[in-house]
This record gives structure tokens, C-alpha cells and sequence, in this order.
């Protein structure tokens, strides 16, 4: 019995069973969450689900996830493709969709103004950045390209993106949208993330400049509290390195949304004429300068406390050399008076008294206590 059982047809067996075991399992835990009302736990960026169309019908709007489903019929009208680090078979079909050949991955990384922003076969290519990810320990810059062409709008990003996901909730809720209402929706979404995101730093540098400036203030009252050593400022210094860094990518993420949507207002070569978002993009165009300016107001903030700190971080460090300083003025007299009584000369006087030693010791605190005076009085210490 044993020995078949560890043979190599009993753990064969044996691992069928333990699989069938997991499977049954994760049947029972998800059977469990549904009765319960959890939501299901599903990564759409795991599972190969990368591309969402979104379509127009007469009953409203509804999302065909993948490429399995139906993707339109006679009723059905597509306004929207989302492409998220989409494989060879779905560039494939919205190339054939739309007629147009999609930009690659390094290519929506160009920084060039003609590579981000540019108008080919009817179409409008727009590429644009945004600061992703702020949340997590790894902030980035994700890039997002624009299409548009005749009434669909094509989004291309490689990474996911929280505007994205609440705009998508926001429009399956409405009953009836558009290509540009999509487009502009869209880009609403984006500013009020970046002004969440900008709002957020803001916080922190409050929270810093309360932390040094505040308990310094308050210590030099006399109140009970700890003024911040040298660790501590530290800690301030690399904060506030971190949160600069982030503000000049979200700087250059709004310089390159605002030069994305001034192209998609004025430049009218590849679009007709009733189709010109100039004037429903000035909003957007007016948000995008006023988080500029704020992220610029911060900028020069973060510069102001930069500088506060480093000289908070030498004063600290000037008053330990101060106490040495003063050490050794106090014990550079009496260290004299010591020197002056233990020359090895025949005759010193007071040598040879009784009473030397003791007038040597007065001399010597005197001569202590003298600069400590000194100092008290011209306030050095």
C-alpha cells in the first residue's frame, strides 16, 4: 500500500487531488463573497483585458470589455477605445477600425513637440503626461495619447490611471455622450487629479513648515517643547527634496497637458471646421494655468524652506561649535596660570610659602569665571 502510494503514479494522483482540492475551494470562497455582496477582485491589467469599447445605443451607454464579445452592431454606435498596454491582436483591431496605424510605446515617450502632437490620415495624435502613482513609494510619469478621428476617440496608456477609472463609473451612468464631450470629459477628469495630487503637497509642506519653524518658535518662548535637533532637520531636508522632485514632474506634466490642449484647440489643419474645440476646451485651458501657477507657488516655496532649513541645520551646528569655543576661552586662562606656577625655573615666587598653592587655585578660578562674565554681559552667551 505504501509503496504505491509514493510511487510516481501515486503522487500523480496525489497532486490531482490536492488541485482539485484549491479549485473547490476558491469556487466555495468566491460563491461566499458573491452571497455576502463583496465586490469581485479582478485586475483587468492581469487577466489580458486590456482594450474597453464603449458604444452608443439607443438604450444608452454600455462597455464591451476584450475582444471576445460582440463588438457593434447596426444599433450600436463606438465613441470610445481605451487601450491599456494593449498586445499585437488589439493594435490590430483598432488599426483596422480606424484606418490608422498606432503609436508604440517609445514613441509616446518622444519629447519632441512633433512626435507628441501631430496630425496624420485625418486623425489628430495628441501625447500628453501625468504624474501616476503618487500614493505609492515609486511615483511616475505615465504618458497618454490622444486620437482622434471622425467620431471615436482612442486612448493609448501603459499604465493604469485613477482619472480614468472614475471617468469610465461617471459615463456608464449617463444615456447618451460623444466623441468630443468623451475628450473633454476626460481631460476635466486629469486636472482635477492633478489638482487633488497638488493639493496633497501642499498639505505636506504646511505640515513641514509647522513642524520646523513652529517648534522652534515655541522653544525659544521657553514652552515645553522639543526644540528639532539636527535629525530631525535632516529628515525635513530629504522631505522636502522628495516633495520638490514630485512638484517639478507634476510642473512639467501641466506644461505638457496646456501645450496638448492648445493644439487640440487651435490647430485646425486635420479637423473641420464645426469641429473646432477651442471654446469648450477654455476651461480646461484656464484650470491647467491656475495649477501652474500654484504648482510654481509651491515650487518657490519648497526653494524658501530648502534654504530655511539649511540654515536652521547651521545654526545648530554653529552653537555646538559656539560650546566648544567657549570651553575652551574658559579653560585656556587657568591653563596658563597652571603653566606660569609649574616652570621648572629655581626661583618662582610664592614657591615656597605655605599659602602658594591656594593663591594659584584662586588665580585660576578667577581667571575662569572672568570670561564667562564677559560673555554674560555682551550677551554671547
Amino acid at each position: 500500500m505504501l509503496g504505491s502510494l509514493f510511487s510516481w503514479d501515486g503522487c500523480v494522483v496525489l497532486l490531482d487531488v490536492a488541485q482539485l482540492c484549491l479549485q473547490f475551494g476558491g469556487r466555495c470562497a468566491t460563491l461566499a463573497r458573491r452571497r455576502q455582496g463583496w465586490p469581485e477582485r479582478v485586475n483587468l491589467e492581469h487577466t489580458g483585458i486590456m482594450i474597453r469599447i464603449y458604444k452608443q445605443s439607443n438604450n444608452g451607454i454600455s462597455r464591451t470589455v476584450g475582444l471576445d464579445e460582440p463588438v457593434s452592431n447596426r444599433e450600436e454606435r463606438i465613441f470610445w477605445v481605451d487601450l491599456l498596454t494593449p498586445d499585437a491582436q488589439e493594435l490590430s483591431f483598432v488599426e483596422e477600425l480606424c484606418g490608422l496605424e498606432m503609436p508604440t510605446k517609445d514613441e509616446m515617450r518622444e519629447i519632441e513637440a512633433t512626435s507628441r502632437l501631430y496630425c496624420e490620415d485625418g486623425a489628430r495624435f495628441m501625447t500628453t503626461t501625468v504624474l501616476s502613482r503618487v500614493e505609492t513609494d515609486d511615483p511616475i510619469i505615465a504618458e497618454i495619447t490622444f486620437i482622434l478621428k471622425k467620431d471615436v476617440l482612442i486612448t493609448i496608456r501603459h499604465t493604469d490611471s485613477y482619472a480614468f477609472r472614475v471617468f469610465s463609473h461617471t459615463l456608464l451612468r449617463a444615456q447618451s455622450t460623444n466623441r468630443d464631450l468623451v475628450f473633454i470629459g476626460l481631460l476635466e477628469t486629469l486636472v482635477d487629479r492633478q489638482a487633488d495630487v497638488l493639493e496633497r503637497f501642499g498639505t505636506v509642506l504646511d505640515a513641514l513648515s509647522k513642524k520646523v519653524f513652529g517648534t522652534h518658535h515655541a522653544s525659544r518662548k521657553g514652552e515645553k517643547q522639543d526644540d528639532p535637533d539636527t535629525e530631525d532637520l535632516r529628515d525635513a531636508l530629504e522631505e522636502l527634496g522628495r516633495v520638490g522632485d514630485l512638484i517639478t514632474r507634476q510642473r512639467d506634466a501641466l506644461v505638457n497637458m496646456l501645450r496638448m490642449i492648445t493644439f487640440a484647440g487651435n490647430e485646425d489643419s486635420c479637423m473641420d471646421a464645426h469641429e473646432n474645440l477651442y471654446v469648450p476646451l477654455r476651461p480646461v485651458s484656464r484650470d491647467v494655468n491656475s495649477l501652474a501657477e500654484y504648482a510654481s507657488f509651491l515650487s518657490n516655496k519648497i526653494n524658501f524652506m530648502l534654504d530655511a532649513v539649511l540654515g536652521l541645520i547651521n545654526i545648530e551646528q554653529n552653537d555646538i561649535v559656539k560650546v566648544f569655543t567657549i570651553t575652551s576661552i574658559v579653560f585656556l586662562p587657568p591653563t596658563l596660570v597652571a603653566s606660569i606656577f609649574g616652570m621648572n625655573y629655581r626661583y618662582i615666587p610664592f614657591l615656597e610659602t605655605t599659602w602658594g598653592f591656594w593663591l594659584s587655585l584662586i588665580l585660576m578660578v578667577i581667571s575662569a569665571v572672568l570670561p564667562l562674565v564677559i560673555f554674560r554681559i555682551k550677551r554671547y552667551i
